[in-house]
């Protein structure tokens, strides 16, 4: 679809849902479940191959030519072609070239330079080398970035401007050597606090991402190539989703003080994830959890209205979510044999059978990546 089309169908979305003057109310307790791999056609799984066990992963992204994976202890980075690991960055220190942690990661495919960011640190690595290339140190704080170009990236931050007045919103950050180019969309501070660190997805010449509160939530497309912002979406979840605003009220005026990973991610929805745009149609995932059991769901806004689904693979007790985005794919990681494992073999379905087969297969029960769609089936 040609660019001035998309822009068409967005203003009808906006515009049936009412969504830039009140929101619309996505209740994630009113979700029809649906079995995987009945609706799917176009499902693959890939295992990934090494010859040692890898860290428990805490993060995957993935682009056209490799995949990258977070370890959990935020110390190194796995690259995969294809389906085998084929380097890995482990940089760990103080010294020329290394970082004590990695906060985020991004990759410029022209480029094939991987962008870390790390304790006050910015550095690049060649791809699939892992070849030090260079650094520079920043009193920004980063709460996610996207490599835009060669020169460019997207980057969800903080700083200090003037005197004393800090800034925190979405910027243009140059690559080369952190100065900050522009100001994409400004955020408050409590809002920054609950807008995820890597919850905006590139597509074509623009970026759509969220941006959450204590309750509401947006999604914003950036157009890459204008520099300009559109609210397509904004919402809030049901009561039993959402923080009082008793509590909203205290957050706002002593947001320090708020216990937010405890409350906000434990007992509400923290934001939506993952945002898209697929044949026109806008869709994101929420996580909610209840009873130690986290549920994927996900909401689909068709004519104008929300269409809420999660899946299931019968016979085990796996749900499937995405880990990350990639070419109108969801992609899920599958981190151990004990996430599929049979739980009522006399229902087990043909997708459940083929995870076990192949989570079983793995040498040291490393990871395997699912691939999946939901819109042609929807």
């Amino acid at each position: 679809m040609k660019h001035s089309g998309l822009m068409m169908a967005i203003s009808a979305i906006c515009l049936a849902c009412g969504c830039k003057d009140q929101g619309m109310i996505v209740d994630v307790d009113d979700v029809e479940m649906i079995e995987l791999d009945q609706i799917h056609s176009d499902i693959k799984i890939v295992p990934i191959k090494c010859d040692y066990p890898l860290d428990y992963i805490h993060r995957t992204i993935v682009y056209n030519d490799y995949i990258f994976l977070l370890g959990l202890s935020r110390k190194m980075i796995y690259c995969v072609q294809g389906d085998s690991v084929i380097s890995v960055l482990n940089a760990e220190g103080r010294g020329y070239g290394e970082y004590s942690f990695i906060n985020d990661f991004s990759y410029s495919e022209k480029e094939k330079v991987l962008y870390v960011v790390g304790d006050g640190k910015y550095l690049k690595y060649s791809i699939p080398s892992m070849t030090f290339l260079g650094s520079w140190e920043s009193n920004i704080t980063t709460g996610g970035i996207l490599a835009l170009n060669q020169n460019e990236l997207f980057v969800n931050c903080s700083y200090i401007q003037g005197d004393k007045d800090v800034y925190s919103g979405i910027c243009i950050m140059s690559s080369n050597n952190g100065e900050v180019l522009r100001k994409c969309y400004d955020l408050e501070y409590i809002n920054k606090q609950f807008s995820l660190e890597r919850d905006y997805t590139k597509q074509s010449d623009y970026i759509v991402f969220s941006v959450n509160s204590l309750s509401k939530n947006k999604i914003i497309k950036y157009d890459i190539k204008n520099g300009t912002t559109q609210e397509l979406f904004s919402f809030y979840y049901n009561s039993k989703w959402r923080v009082s605003r008793h509590t909203e009220k205290l957050a706002r005026k002593d947001p320090l003080m708020f216990a937010y990973e405890d409350y906000s991610r434990e007992l509400h929805c923290d934001g939506c994830h993952y945002p898209s745009i697929i044949n026109s149609r806008l869709s994101f995932w929420s996580f909610p959890r209840e009873n130690d059991k986290v549920r994927s769901v996900v909401t689909i806004v068709k004519d104008g209205v929300p269409i809420r689904r999660s899946f299931k693979v019968s016979g085990t007790d796996y749900i499937p979510g995405p880990s990350c985005l990639h070419d109108g794919y969801c992609v899920d990681l599958i981190a151990s044999k004990n996430e599929v494992a049979v739980t009522d073999s006399d229902n087990l379905s043909p997708l459940g059978k083929e995870l076990n087969r192949i989570m079983n297969s793995q040498r040291f029960d490393n990871p395997i990546l699912l691939y999946f769609t939901f819109d042609k089936g929807l």
